[in-house]
């Protein structure tokens, strides 16, 4: 049964009278009576007592009033809630992120936006592994990557950038230019099938990595130690009180942010405005992923994190 048969009757029922009906509905006469004939016509019931003062449900039809009324408000309901879609914020929001960028301030830009909507339910989910988008189970993404996978649709925020980083006693102790010469912390899996990953199995011999991560933030902590050297992003290396980039491997390796969300929600006015909403922040950010800030000074990536609220040794 369509909802546009089904007004003509709860309108006829309320108003009493055709041209009652028709003003409520915004027709003319002679379309409700049409309507309403030819859907008892179909259905092969009589709603209706024809009588000298107007139209009255018949006995039998009177529990169809509440039903109908019911049927109406949901259907108001729904016309709300799509009018709100692209109007207002509220309601969960899945999001999932990298932990390195956690540990690099998007945090700091989660909580904001949730002071600007305090309608929106954030429900972060931060994890290295890969999330299956076609079961729901992430509204948006913000991760690497140099293209994005075809079930996904987004924008690229920034550039990130990655390069060797070890303690300056380490790099104090062993200036060998050889890969082999070295102790090296690894990636592992997942985020060894990226071009980390590549990169490694390129250059680092396997008997030279002593220890794998599949975390960043955790790799950043280990070199802190003194423990090896580690390929790291630049928003993990150059925050840390600990860490300098390792001169004599100048390799760097580029990809970009995304913010993204399975193309069967791209269209979701929702969706679109959160995604927008940290594509910008995280350009606010863009000097601090790409290294930039390390060219400037320490003291330029102190008041960075000062400003975002975010503590000074990232890789813990």
């Amino acid at each position: 049964m369509a909802w546009d048969d089904l007004r003509y009757v709860l309108a006829v029922a309320e108003q009493g009278t055709l041209s009652g009906a028709a003003r409520s509905l915004g027709v003319n006469h002679s379309t409700v009576l049409r309507r309403i004939s030819a859907f008892e016509d179909n259905k092969g019931v009589r709603v209706f007592e024809r009588t000298g003062a107007g139209y009255t449900l018949r006995p039998e039809s009177h529990h169809l009033l509440n039903a109908l009324r019911t049927i109406e408000d949901q259907v108001h309901g729904l016309d709300r809630a799509i009018a709100r879609q692209g109007l207002e914020l509220d309601g969960p929001v899945r999001i999932t992120t990298t932990d390195t960028f956690a540990a690099a301030g998007f945090m700091a830009h989660v909580a904001a936006f949730q002071q600007q909507h305090p309608g929106v339910i954030v429900e972060l989910n931060t994890t290295n592994s890969y999330v299956d988008f076609s079961r729901l189970e992430a509204d948006i993404t913000v991760r690497p990557a140099l293209t994005l996978p075809p079930e996904l649709e987004g924008e690229r925020a920034c550039e990130i950038e990655l390069k060797v980083y070890a303690t300056p006693e380490y790099l104090e102790q062993n200036s060998a230019t050889s890969y082999a010469a070295h102790r090296w912390l690894g990636v592992g899996l997942p985020i060894s099938s990226t071009l980390v990953g590549d990169w490694q199995r390129q250059h680092v011999p396997d008997t030279a990595i002593i220890l794998k991560s599949n975390s960043f933030a955790d790799l950043g902590s280990v070199a802190a130690t003194g423990l090896g050297l580690a390929m790291l992003p630049c928003c993990i290396g150059d925050p840390s009180p600990d860490l300098v980039r390792a001169e004599n491997f100048p390799d760097s390796l580029s990809s970009w942010i995304w913010v993204a969300t399975h193309r069967d929600m791209a269209g979701s006015a929702k969706v679109q405005s959160i995604m927008r909403y940290f594509a910008s922040a995280l350009r606010s950010d863009a000097d601090l992923f790409a290294g930039r800030l390390a060219d400037v000074s320490a003291d330029a990536v102190g008041r960075h994190h000062a400003r975002h609220g975010v503590a000074e040794n990232m890789t813990v």
